[in-house]
């Protein structure tokens, strides 16, 4: 039996307390099989509250009570609260989602919500490392548009004043956590650092001597590396315990879907739009990784692009006049570092910073395009 978004929304307004919205989508399973998965958001700075009670069988509710509040538990179960032990890391995640909007207030005010200039040595080191790696796989894939010479790579560094850093062992669930939590703001085919449950494409423990994590491991995703799965994508991505990131993708303008609707061939179109949403999905993943840092102060941003050079601006859903702006360069970079506040606050600033050397290689110089009031206008584009 396949839900409706609609049936699960009713459910939800009437027995939680306050209301969110579920997505609901049908996977099919290796048997043929359709089922349906609810997923459902984080709650953010307020826990969700029974507010009413299940049916009533020999005079008690079953399923659940009325303002009763219900976590995880390990079996594994949902269950009500009964010790103050329990109510602790629901606090703490109430109050990081709170923090976060009185850190970003505090930061406009004192700092306007500017990028600090300055380059961090560390997160160059640790993003070259990865192109390196990825590009020792990308040079031995013959398919075209060449992949080695027509990708994109963005990381972020978190800066904290302790130097603490996540457990290794809950990384992977920290993952799946901000996976979820990214979907109030963008929502793609799967997020910038998705962890994949499924083998062998699943993320797994590495190193690498180049890094600059010495013998220090990290949790790595390489979708290129396994050639059954070439059809779902060919995300490379590092995320390190100390709260560095690197994700290097192919442009998915390049897909047949994109460039048909548009009569071009593959490796000659580039849309702002998916800029906007991919950029601004990265920022939304560096602030929930940031969430987990208690004392995290800044976020450093290291971005990259390469295979620009002969590209035209389009997309089939946007409008842009055909051939109207061209790339006459094919390498952009830029870099930035911004207080955690602001990754909340000032979204669609920093999305334009980080991406305006990018539309500029096109020619787009003047008008209202990639500024921050442009992207502001894009972001119910990236929640469908």
């Amino acid at each position: 039996m396949n839900l409706d978004r609609d049936i699960v929304s009713g459910i939800v307004k009437h027995y939680l307390e306050p209301p969110f919205q579920c997505d609901v989508v049908t996977i099919r399973s290796r048997a043929g099989m359709d089922h349906s998965a609810i997923v459902v958001p984080p709650h953010k700075a307020v826990p969700i509250c029974a507010k009413a009670g299940g049916p009533m069988v020999n005079g008690k509710p079953k399923g659940i009570i009325q303002a009763a509040y219900y976590i995880r538990k390990t079996g594994p179960a949902s269950e009500q609260i009964t010790t103050a032990n329990e109510w602790n890391p629901l606090i703490r995640r109430c109050a990081m989602h709170e923090r976060t909007a009185i850190v970003g207030a505090i930061d406009a005010a004192l700092r306007g919500g500017h990028a600090a200039e300055g380059n961090d040595d560390a997160l160059q080191k640790w993003h070259e490392a990865a192109h390196k790696a990825f590009m020792d796989i990308a040079t031995k894939d013959d398919r075209e548009p060449r992949l080695d010479k027509n990708h994109f790579q963005l990381s972020y560094s978190i800066v904290t004043s302790d130097g603490k850093q996540i457990e290794p062992s809950r990384l992977n669930l920290i993952l799946h956590e901000i996976d979820g939590e990214i979907h109030d703001t963008v929502k793609s085919g799967w997020t910038v650092f998705h962890p994949f449950n499924i083998d062998p494409i699943g993320p797994y423990f590495n190193t690498d001597p180049a890094s600059g994590l010495g013998d220090r491991d990290f949790l790595e995703c390489a979708l290129l590396k396994k050639p059954m799965f070439r059809e779902i994508g060919f995300d490379f991505w590092r995320i390190s315990p100390d709260g560095k990131a690197t994700v290097i993708r192919e442009y998915w303008e390049d897909s047949p879907e994109f460039v048909a609707p548009l009569g071009a061939q593959r490796g000659t179109i580039y849309s702002p739009n998916v800029l906007s949403q991919t950029l601004a999905e990265l920022v939304r993943h560096a602030r929930g990784l940031a969430e987990r840092f208690d004392t995290a102060t800044d976020v450093v941003f290291r971005c990259e692009w390469w295979g620009l050079e002969g590209r035209v601006i389009g997309d089939p859903s946007a409008g842009w006049f055909p051939n109207q702006y061209q790339s006459k360069t094919a390498h952009r970079i830029t870099t930035g570092s911004w207080p955690v506040g602001a990754l909340a606050s000032n979204l669609p600033e920093i999305v334009s910073a980080l991406g305006s050397s990018v539309t500029r290689a096109f020619g787009i110089i003047s008008g209202p395009v990639f500024t921050a009031e442009w992207i502001a206008g894009q972001r119910q584009r990236w929640l469908h």
